[in-house]
C-alpha cells in the first residue's frame, strides 16, 4: 500500500500541515523539521498527489507561453522557459497562436475562461491583438509580455535595450569608416523592429552620415528576407560597404547572398546582425553582432509572472536589460576606393 502524507508526518514527528508546507516549498519550516520531513518522504518513497494540490488550491500550475511563429528566437525562448518551469515547478504550455485564425482564438478563449493555466508569457506580436488584450482584461488571469509593442505602466514586462543595441553598432561601423550603412528592417509591428531602425538613424544623425532610404531595406527578420534585401542592396549604384541585419537570421541570409554573388566578406562589404543566436559564432566568419540578453529577458519574465502568481511583489513591473556588442571576423574597415 502506498505512503500517505499522513504515514510521512508520523514518521518525521510533525503535523500534515508542515508536511504540505516542506512539500510546496513554503516559509515558515525550521531547516530540521524540513530535513526531517524529507527524510520521511524519501524512506517512505511517498509521492505528492499533485492532482489534489491542483485541486485544493484551484491552480492549474501550468504557465502558458504564445508564440506566434517557430525560428531560431523562439526556440531559444523555449528552451529556458521549460528550464525555469522546471525549476519552480510549474508545468509549461507552449501555445501558437494565429490571431487571423477564429480556432485559434477559440482554443486560447478556453484555456483562460476555465482557467486551465495560471498565467501567460506573451511574446510579439501577440501582444498587439485587441481580442486577447480584451480577453486578459475580461478575465483577471496575470500575465507578462516580452518586448511589448506599447509599454504601459499598468502591464509588467521584459524586453532588451533594443534602441541602444543598434544605435551601438551603427556607431561602431562609421567609426571604423563605414558610411554607406544598409539596414535590413523587420515586422512592423515588432517593437524591437521599430527601435533597432530608429537606433540605427539616430547614429546616422549623430555622426551627420547621410540616411539614405534606399539602404534600408525589409527583410522579415528571416533568412529568406535578409538574402534578397542583400542581392537588392548590393544592385544599387552605390551599394553598400556594410550591411546591418536587424535580427541575426537577416544578417545570416545576407552573408549567403554576398557569397554567392562573391563578394568578400568583410574585405568588400561587412555584416553584422543582433541577437547573438548560436549560429552567429558558428559561420565563417563569424557574424559580429549585438547581443540581446533572450535568455535573461525570458528568465525575468517567467520569474516576474511566478511572483505574481504567489502573492509576492517583484523588484520591477517594467525592466529593460542593456545590449553589448561582439564583435567577430565579419566586419572591418571598408577599402578606401569602396567608400
Amino acid at each position: 500500500m502506498s505512503a500517505t502524507i499522513k504515514d510521512v508526518a508520523e514518521l518525521a514527528q510533525c503535523s500534515i500541515k508542515t508536511v504540505s508546507r516542506v512539500i510546496n516549498a513554503e516559509p515558515h519550516v525550521t531547516e530540521a523539521t524540513r530535513n526531517r520531513v524529507l527524510a520521511a518522504i524519501q524512506t517512505l518513497d511517498y509521492a505528492p498527489n499533485f492532482s489534489a494540490r491542483r485541486l485544493v488550491q484551484r491552480r492549474a500550475y501550468m504557465i502558458c507561453v504564445l508564440l506566434h511563429e517557430a525560428g531560431f528566437y523562439q526556440s531559444t525562448i523555449l528552451s529556458k522557459v521549460l528550464d525555469i518551469g522546471y525549476q519552480q515547478d510549474y508545468d509549461i504550455l507552449i501555445q501558437s497562436y494565429y490571431p487571423s485564425h477564429t480556432k485559434s482564438k477559440e482554443k486560447l478563449e478556453a484555456l483562460v475562461r476555465e482557467r486551465r493555466v495560471d498565467g501567460l508569457v506573451i511574446t510579439p506580436p501577440c501582444d498587439v491583438d485587441p481580442f486577447l488584450s480584451d480577453l486578459l482584461a475580461q478575465s483577471g488571469v496575470p500575465y507578462v509580455q516580452i518586448t511589448p509593442l506599447n509599454r504601459t505602466p499598468e502591464v509588467p514586462y521584459v524586453a532588451g535595450d533594443d534602441y541602444q543595441g543598434a544605435y551601438l553598432m551603427t556607431e561602431r561601423l562609421i567609426l571604423m569608416g563605414h558610411w554607406r550603412i544598409a539596414f535590413l528592417s523587420g515586422p512592423r509591428n515588432h517593437r524591437a523592429s521599430i527601435d533597432r531602425l530608429y537606433g540605427y538613424k539616430a547614429a546616422l544623425e549623430v555622426y551627420r552620415v547621410p540616411a539614405r532610404d534606399d539602404l534600408v531595406l525589409e527583410s522579415l527578420y528571416n533568412f529568406d528576407g535578409g538574402h534578397n534585401a542583400a542581392r537588392i542592396a548590393m544592385g544599387l549604384a552605390e551599394p553598400p560597404t556594410a550591411i546591418f541585419g536587424g535580427s541575426d537570421e537577416a544578417a545570416l541570409g545576407a552573408l549567403f547572398a554576398l557569397q554567392e554573388m562573391g563578394v568578400k566578406v568583410p574585405e568588400e562589404v561587412s555584416v553584422c546582425g543582433f541577437d547573438d543566436l548560436p549560429q552567429a559564432q558558428q559561420v565563417w566568419p563569424g557574424l559580429s553582432t549585438v547581443a540581446h540578453p533572450v535568455d535573461e529577458i525570458v528568465e525575468r519574465a517567467i520569474r516576474m509572472l511566478i511572483s505574481i502568481l504567489t502573492k509576492r511583489e517583484p523588484e520591477s513591473r517594467q525592466v529593460v536589460l542593456p545590449s553589448r556588442l561582439v564583435m567577430r571576423g565579419s566586419t572591418a574597415a571598408p577599402p578606401p576606393d569602396l567608400n
